[in-house]
């Protein structure tokens, strides 16, 4: 009796299938650092004392986060290309929006290239792209602005293969890379969510090759521009943008003005006021997935996913593994289970229940927890922080990880997009850096070490049943932890879903 429903949706949805529209629009391309830029100027003398190598700021302080790419918009004097799966709207989004628009009204080139998973947008990207030094275009974009969630559906093979890369070159001289998306959550900004995230900043011979990689994107057939795809906005002169943008920044202002002022406390503020920041120098590799693994006629290269893969099979000691969303599957969980066996400690921190911001994720995890710990893999789950909102089960307010984080034998440490599962491996386009620093790989494996024991729970067998160990209370749980019922029954629910190859 559904056969016949069933056909007419098909054929409904088929006839809403969309190809990316065939545009003309210029070519463009990083420019290097002007011999006038600050950034180079302040930077020069550094790298020219540490030839071939790259200099790397760690930033696991969202403020801090904020704080350099505001800084590095407001002295930029050539050019600016960010790169990002997310840009909320909200106090910090509007906040390093002003940078970029002011940035532009001195001159500066701004290309702003941003995945097209965001709705509600349009207009406001439409009147930022009017501006003559500014130019906006959209990853693999949804061609039904009004109806996307209908193009979706009809769409689902294209649509659903997104650009989760991020990254930020400011004049050639200075780049941003990691986990960070661009909203009040990344950057300890917001009362009812907190992601734990991490970023590095880097210069030298990383920044070109940053660069090149946003050049790769930003000329490939999946970028569109924003002018091919949305109506033109009522005309407005970039004197009535930049009021409006004086207006809104300083409402912003006086409601985060708590927020502002701890701005100026963080050691990164410190650091610069004194002129002492701290580099640590090593080779950085820059690796990212190829553009055109957002083809759905072919199977493109999983440049990250292989890159990632060597850098396993060479670990000989220890491998600290952080993602927030983990599904290893059973591969993954094999390859685990031969380095154990071949005496590596392998550890890896990942959300628990009640601390993701994804349930489904979750679901496509838990059932493997069982063969990894008995394989010898230490499982730890980040609590959820008292004090924020837990979310429902198919919520995300509370606190969550969001980091993408590896260390290699203490010698070499991941930093990046990609997350230990199907959609970073085979469906979203993912970014990282491969920094070989056995002072900051040690030193990221040291801190997280200590702080396992007080952020999250170890994971344990008892007569073949899970537990879960605080090991700062002493006490141990048969369940999942400050998980409530609805989020254990979504979970539990989703599990028996064949959805994990889209998760």
């Amino acid at each position: 009796m559904f056969k016949l429903p069933l056909m007419l949706l098909s054929v409904l949805l088929a006839g809403c299938a969309t190809s990316l529209p065939e545009v003309d629009q210029p070519a463009t391309h990083a420019r290097p650092a002007p011999a006038h830029s600050p950034l180079r100027q302040a930077f020069a003398p550094l790298t020219a004392r540490n030839p071939g190598l790259s200099g790397v700021y760690p930033v696991a302080d969202g403020r801090e986060a904020l704080i350099i790419r505001i800084l590095a918009a407001n002295q930029a004097v050539s050019s600016i290309d960010l790169q990002t799966y997310i840009y909320r709207g909200d106090d910090t989004g509007r906040a390093l929006l002003w940078s970029l628009w002011r940035a532009a009204e001195r001159g500066v080139r701004v290309r702003l290239l941003l995945d097209d998973m965001q709705s509600g947008k349009d207009q406001a990207l439409s009147r930022l792209n009017r501006h003559p030094n500014v130019q906006v275009r959209l990853f693999n974009p949804f061609t039904n602005r009004q109806w996307r969630s209908v193009e979706m559906l009809g769409s689902f093979q294209r649509t659903n293969r997104r650009m989760h890369n991020k990254s930020m070159v400011v004049d050639g001289a200075l780049a941003v890379t990691g986990g960070r998306n661009i909203g009040n959550e990344y950057f300890s900004a917001n009362q009812q969510v907190s992601f734990g995230d991490f970023d590095v900043m880097l210069l030298g011979p990383a920044v070109a090759d940053t660069a090149a990689q946003f050049d790769l994107y930003w000329n490939s057939d999946y970028a569109i521009g924003v002018e091919h795809l949305i109506p033109a906005s009522p005309a407005i002169t970039t004197e009535t943008m930049t009021r409006q943008f004086a207006e809104t920044i300083q409402r912003d202002q006086i409601r985060q003005q708590g927020y502002i002022d701890a701005l100026h406390d963080t050691p990164l503020a410190r650091h610069l006021a004194d002129k002492t920041l701290p580099l640590y120098w090593g080779k950085v590799q820059v690796v990212a997935d190829s553009p055109e693994k957002a083809a759905i006629a072919q199977q493109a290269p999983t440049l990250m996913m292989d890159a990632l893969a060597r850098q396993f099979e060479q670990a000989e000691q220890n491998l600290l593994l952080v993602s927030p969303y983990f599904v290893p599957g059973e591969p993954g969980v094999k390859a685990l289970a031969k380095l154990v066996g071949q005496g590596v400690r392998v550890r890896v921190l990942t959300n628990s229940l009640a601390a993701t911001d994804v349930v489904a994720v979750h679901s496509g995890y838990r059932g493997y927890r069982r063969a990894m710990l008995e394989a010898g893999v230490e499982l730890w789950e980040v609590k959820r922080t008292p004090g924020l909102k837990p979310g429902g089960w198919n919520t995300s307010s509370q606190a969550s990880l969001h980091a993408k984080t590896m260390v290699f034998d203490r010698r070499v440490l991941f930093v990046g997009s990609f997350n230990l599962d199907p959609r970073s491996a085979r469906i979203n386009t993912e970014m990282g850096v491969f920094i070989h620093s056995d002072e900051l790989a040690s030193e990221v494996s040291d801190g997280l070490g200590e702080a396992l024991s007080t952020i999250a729970y170890r994971l344990t067998l008892e007569e073949g049943e899970l537990r879960w160990q605080d090991l700062e209370s002493g006490t141990t749980l048969d369940s999942e932890p400050d998980a409530g019922c609805w989020r254990r029954l979504g979970a539990w629910l989703l599990q028996w879903l064949p959805i994990e190859d889209q998760l």
